[in-house]
């Protein structure tokens, strides 16, 4: 299996169920830090940015700034491909230096996470970290 990531971190002017919602709060309660709330908001924007990596079958991070720009505060967002399941997707981004720091933010307060599959069959994620 080929798993690829990129991770951004910004200050930003600043749905989907979750599925593994102790998945990351798991994570971050082993590392000494509180859990974060499931965010509809958050989720909303994880689901544009999984669906438009799908649509161009390409992972990235385009429009980043435009869809936090909305929202207040610290923003983060961890990206992949390749990944089945959410539960494959934050082991990932947890032995990725990039991505661990961003799912051990102390100033973020809510997470999102979506995923979408590309014609290929390949499924894409995001996870969107903010307040």
């Amino acid at each position: 299996m080929s798993c690829r990531v990129a991770t951004l971190v910004l200050f930003a002017a600043a749905c989907v169920a979750p599925a593994h919602a102790e998945d990351i709060n798991s994570f971050r309660r082993a590392h000494h830090l509180p859990p974060l709330a499931m965010s509809s908001t958050l989720a909303g924007l994880a689901y544009e940015q999984a669906h438009a990596m799908a649509g161009r079958n390409h992972l990235d991070h385009n429009g980043f700034r435009q869809r936090v720009g909305f929202a207040g505060g610290r923003h983060a967002e961890n990206v992949a491909v390749g990944c089945p399941d959410e539960d494959c997707a934050y082991k990932m981004w947890a032995r990725s230096a990039g991505h661990r720091a961003n799912m051990l933010l102390r100033d973020v307060s809510a997470y999102g996470i979506a995923s979408a599959t590309d014609t290929r069959g390949r499924k894409y994620w995001a996870l969107e970290l903010g307040n």
